[in-house]
C-alpha cells in the first residue's frame, strides 16, 4: 500500500514534457559570472597586488569580481530552479527549490561559523595552552612551580609544561601610552605549552636572555632617537661606518665610558609595537602601579626595557595587549622571589584537556586550582555557542517558508484534482490511503530538496575550505575564510528539513481525505 501511495504521489509531481529554457539561461548567467570573476582576479594578478575577494578597495578588479560574484549566484539559483523544473511541475519545483536553498545556506553559514570559532579557539589555546595550574588564592603566586611542572609532565596525555609570571602594566614610549599584560616566560620550555616561537616575526626568543647582545646592536645602529624625533614606519637608522682599524661585527663591543648596565629585553605584539611606534633596540618605559610605599603614599614602580623584537599571533586582542620578557626579569621588576603566577600545560588534544585537568587536581590537591581551556574561556565560548544556535534558528525560517510553499502547492493540487480524489474514494481507497498519497508528495518534495541542498552545502563548504578565498588583510585579521564542516550539523539540518516538510503536508492531506466523493464528482 505504501508503494502504491508513493507511486501515485510521485506521479503527480512529475511534468510530462521537459522544459530546458530556464536551465540554459541559468547556466549562461553562471558562466558569465565566473568569467567576470576570473577577469577581475587576472587584473589583480597583473597589477601585482594581493588577491582579495572581500575588501574595501575600489577599482576595476574589485568591481568585476563583485558583479561577477552576483551574476554567478543568480545564475546558480536560476539554473537550479531550471534543473528542478525540467523534471517536476512548476509548483513542485519551486517548493523543492526553496527547501534546497534553505538547507544549503544553513550548512554553509554554520560551517563558516564553526571555522571562525575554531580559528578563535586555536589562537587562544596557542597563547594560553590547554590547561593552567594557578594558586587557589586569588592573586597568589606559585613558589614550587618547577615541581608542579614536573608533576604535570608525568601524565601521559601531557606534551609539555612551562611557568609564566603575569602582571598588568603601562608601556610608555616617546609617542604613546598603552595598557599591557607583561608575561614572563622561560625560553627553554615556553615552546612546549604555547606557540610563541612560531609567532616570532622579528628577533628571537634567545634575545630575552641576551640583553648584552641586544644592547650592543642598539649602540651600533644608534636607534635611540632624541626626544621629539618623529616615528617612522621604516627600519631603524643604518649602521654608522666603522672607524679606521675597527673590525666591525667581528670585534667585541667596547662599552663607552659611563654606559649603563644593559637593560632587560622584551618582545611586543605586532599591533602594540605599531601603536607605540617602536622598533628593535629602542627603549620603552614599563610602569607598574604595584610599587613601594613612599612618604606621600604608594609610588609606582618604573623601569626601562629594551625592545628585542615582535610577534604576531593572528589575534588582535593578544597582539595589541601582550608583551613577553624573561621570567627572571619580570620577577626582578615586580620585586618578587623565584615564583610564577601559573604553569601552562599542553595536552595531546583538546578532548584530553578535561581528563588531564581532573587528574592534576586530584594529584595536587586543593592548594592549587587547575582549569582547562573551556573553563578559562567559558563566557566567550558560551556566547559563541548561543550565537550559533540563534543563527541556526533564524536560518531555519527559510526552511519553514519552503514548508508553507509545500502546503500551498498541495492545497492547489487538491483543488485541481478533486475529481481524481473522488474517483479513488469511490473505488474503495480508504481515507488513510488518500492521506498517505499527499504526505508522500510533500515528503518526496522535501527529500529531493534536502538531498540537493545537502549536496550543494557540503560541496560549497569543501570548495571554500580547499580554495581558501583570500580576505583583505587591511580589513580582516585573518588571511582566508575559515571553514569547518561537521557531520552532526549536516545531519541535524537534513532531519529538520525532512520533518518540516512532512509536517507541512498534514493539513492538506487531512483536507483531501475529508472530501466527499459526491462533491468531487460534481466538480
Amino acid at each position: 500500500m505504501r508503494a502504491y501511495e508513493s507511486l501515485v504521489g510521485w506521479r503527480y509531481l512529475l511534468r510530462r514534457r521537459r522544459q530546458l529554457l530556464v536551465l540554459g539561461v541559468g547556466l549562461a548567467l553562471l558562466g558569465a559570472g565566473i568569467g567576470l570573476v576570473a577577469w577581475g582576479v587576472q587584473i589583480q594578478q597583473d597589477a601585482g597586488g594581493a588577491i582579495s575577494v572581500f575588501g574595501n578597495r575600489a577599482g576595476a578588479a574589485q568591481t568585476l569580481m563583485g558583479v561577477g560574484g552576483g551574476l554567478a549566484v543568480l545564475g546558480g539559483c536560476v539554473g537550479l530552479f531550471g534543473l528542478l523544473n525540467a523534471f517536476l511541475t512548476v509548483f513542485a519545483a519551486f517548493s523543492a527549490f526553496m527547501v534546497t536553498i534553505g538547507v544549503a545556506e544553513v550548512i554553509l553559514v554554520l560551517a563558516v561559523m564553526n571555522g571562525f570559532q575554531g580559528d578563535l579557539r586555536g589562537k587562544i589555546i596557542d597563547t594560553y595552552a590547554h590547561v593552567v595550574i594557578e594558586s587557589a588564592t586569588q592573586g597568589g603566586q606559585l613558589s614550587d612551580y618547577r615541581a608542579l611542572a614536573e608533576t604535570a609532565r608525568t601524565i601521559p596525555e601531557v606534551t609539555g609544561a612551562t611557568p609564566v609570571l603575569t602582571t598588568e602594566v603601562m608601556f610608555s614610549s616617546r609617542t604613546n601610552l598603552a595598557a599591557v599584560v607583561l608575561m614572563g616566560v622561560d625560553i627553554e620550555t615556553v615552546g612546549q605549552a604555547n606557540k610563541l616561537p612560531k609567532f616570532m616575526k622579528k628577533g628571537a626568543l634567545t634575545d630575552l636572555t641576551d640583553p648584552e647582545g641586544v644592547e650592543a646592536r642598539a649602540w651600533r645602529t644608534k636607534v635611540d632617537r632624541p626626544e621629539g624625533a618623529p616615528d617612522t614606519e621604516g627600519e631603524p637608522e643604518p649602521e654608522a661606518p666603522a672607524p679606521a682599524g675597527d673590525l666591525g661585527d667581528m670585534a667585541f663591543p667596547t662599552p663607552a665610558a659611563g654606559r649603563p648596565k644593559p637593560l632587560p629585553t622584551l618582545l611586543l605584539g605586532d599591533e602594540l609595537r605599531k601603536s607605540l611606534g617602536m622598533w628593535p633596540g629602542e627603549r620603552v618605559n614599563v610602569i607598574s602601579p604595584f610599587g613601594e610605599l613612599g612618604p606621600q603614599g604608594p609610588v609606582p614602580r618604573s623601569r626601562p626595557f629594551r625592545v628585542a623584537g615582535w610577534f604576531a599571533s593572528g589575534m588582535l586582542e593578544f597582539d595589541s595587549k601582550l608583551a613577553y620578557a624573561d621570567l627572571s626579569a619580570v620577577q626582578q621588576f615586580m620585586g618578587l622571589d623565584d615564583v610564577a603566577s601559573a604553569v601552562q600545560i599542553r595536552t595531546t588534544s583538546l578532548e584530553a584537556a578535561r581528563g588531564v585537568r581532573d587528574a592534576l587536581q586530584a594529584k595536587l590537591g586543593p592548594a592549587v586550582k587547575v582549569a582547562d581551556w573551556q573553563q578559562r574561556n567559558r563566557n566567550l565560548f558560551s556566547a559563541l555557542k548561543l550565537e550559533k544556535i540563534a543563527m541556526f534558528l533564524v536560518l531555519t525560517i527559510n526552511i519553514l517558508l519552503a514548508a508553507f510553499s509545500i502546503t500551498s502547492t498541495l492545497v492547489m493540487t487538491i483543488i485541481e484534482r478533486r475529481r481524481e480524489i473522488a474517483i479513488l474514494t469511490a473505488m474503495g481507497s480508504p481515507r488513510a490511503s488518500i492521506v498517505g498519497i499527499f504526505m508522500a508528495q510533500g515528503g518526496l518534495t522535501g527529500l529531493v530538496g534536502s538531498a540537493l541542498g545537502a549536496g550543494i552545502g557540503v560541496g560549497g563548504a569543501v570548495a571554500l575550505s580547499t580554495l581558501r578565498l583570500p580576505l583583505d588583510n587591511d580589513v580582516y585579521y585573518i588571511s582566508a575564510i575559515p571553514v569547518e564542516l561537521r557531520v552532526a550539523d549536516v545531519a541535524a539540518i537534513v532531519v529538520v528539513a525532512l520533518l518540516v516538510s512532512l509536517v507541512s503536508t498534514v493539513y492538506p492531506a487531512l483536507y483531501a481525505a475529508a472530501l466527499r466523493p459526491v462533491e468531487g464528482l460534481k466538480a
